[in-house]
């Protein structure tokens, strides 16, 4: 069986999770979406949902992004967060 994982990108490694506290001194750019499902593991689809978020900030031209929503399943995870550039 073959997984796949969506891979950080060089952009991506630059963009971090901050508060929405933080978020206030920030631009906001918009809302951002990542999923996963199907990975040899719970924490794979994790780390790929993530990995898509901060992939989609960094194209965005952002660099922190606020969580608004996830969820974890044993089949599935899904990331929403809105994207920032501070």
């Amino acid at each position: 069986m073959a997984a796949c994982s969506t891979e950080l990108s060089q952009a991506g490694k630059s963009v971090r999770q901050i508060s929405l506290q933080t978020a206030n001194s920030c631009q906001f750019l918009g809302p951002v979406t990542g999923s996963e499902s199907m990975g040899i593991d719970v924490a794979m689809d994790v780390t790929s949902a993530y990995n898509t978020v901060r992939n989609q900030v960094a194209q965005m031209g952002g660099n922190a992004f606020v969580i608004s929503s996830s969820s974890t399943s044993i089949a599935s995870t899904v990331v929403q967060a809105d994207a920032y550039s501070c």
